[in-house]
């Protein structure tokens, strides 16, 4: 987190909030944490509407209405696919399933199964469908810290959690944020497609394009992050719920820039499983700031949409 203008003594207080913030999200939409509002949801033999927390509430909305507007490419009720393949919450894999295995976590998704009551704030949804919404998870904690910092009177910051921003009038040098979108690793079939590999990417990592920005959310969605190799193909931790596969395409990254950190974030996941045709084609009919980053033979090709080029000044 980087803030203009703020004062030292103010710091550890500002911390303190903002950590408060980032938990409060964890605690309702985490499904690696047992204790939280989704996994008591998901935990629920109940089949009757069971009420949500605000925010958990909030997110699911979206969510749904994404999964709606792309046809199921963005799809909430993902999570038994996500574990099937290996990488959710039952551990790593490095095979792929048996199709029995992917049939059987097929049955239990469905994002047209659930259903919310606005006026009750509550969900309803058949037993044994889990909902995952890691994709929009650190947007939204970027928005929840960001309405923090406004609420202490602070309106110049850039907020990072977990890669993903929200940024706040200019910087401390009295411009736009200058934000660096790193340019995709080349493949390579002795790479393992783990945390720490990808940590030392990261750092040696090109970049793409630079953007400026003033009172928006960025976030990127790549396959690169989490994979593994098996019997020469590489398949990626982004699942296409429509085909219960890994993509297959050759679309490196998404990035996307819009008004709030949950909308980057989860449009960049949909964008990224529609791939570099369909996903293209949407973001242009949705007027969607969004760069993509694709894979060819000779190397990355990047198209961008017409209200994303306009942040590149």
């Amino acid at each position: 987190m980087k803030l203009a203008g703020s004062q030292p003594e103010n710091l550890a207080s500002i911390q303190h909030g903002v950590q408060e913030r980032i938990d409060a999200i964890a605690r309702q939409l985490s499904r690696w944490d047992a204790t939280s509002a989704l996994s008591k949801l998901n935990a629920s033999p109940s089949e009757d509407c069971q009420n949500l927390p605000p925010e958990l509430f909030s997110a699911l909305s979206y969510a749904l209405a994404l999964a709606a507007d792309t046809g199921g490419a963005y799809d909430p009720t993902v999570a038994p696919l996500v574990d099937v393949w290996g990488f959710g919450t039952h551990g790593r894999r490095y095979a792929p399933p048996s199709p029995a295995d992917i049939a059987a976590a097929r049955a239990r998704m469905g994002w047209q199964k659930v259903t919310l009551d606005s006026a009750n704030q509550c969900v309803r949804r058949p037993a044994g469908t889990l909902l995952d919404l890691s994709s929009m998870t650190h947007g939204f904690a970027a928005d929840q810290v960001a309405a923090y910092l406004r609420s202490v009177g602070l309106r110049r910051y850039l907020v990072d959690v977990g890669s993903e921003m929200r940024v706040s009038g200019d910087s401390p040098e009295g411009r736009p944020w200058r934000v660096a979108i790193e340019r995709p690793p080349p493949e390579s079939a002795d790479d393992p497609g783990d945390a720490a590999s990808d940590n030392n990417r990261t750092s040696e990592a090109a970049t793409v394009r630079v953007v400026a920005l003033r009172d928006v959310g960025i976030a990127t969605s790549g396959n690169y992050r989490y994979y593994f190799d098996y019997n020469g193909r590489r398949y990626s931790h982004r699942i296409d719920p429509r085909t219960a596969e890994p993509i297959a395409h050759p679309l490196a990254s998404v990035t996307v820039i819009a008004k709030e950190g949950l909308h980057a974030d989860a449009l960049a996941t949909a964008l990224s499983v529609l791939g570099p045709e369909e996903g293209f084609d949407y973001a242009e009919r949705h007027d969607i700031a969004a760069l993509f980053v694709v894979r060819t033979a000779d190397g990355f090709e990047q198209r961008m949409t017409p209200r994303f080029a306009g942040f590149l000044n």
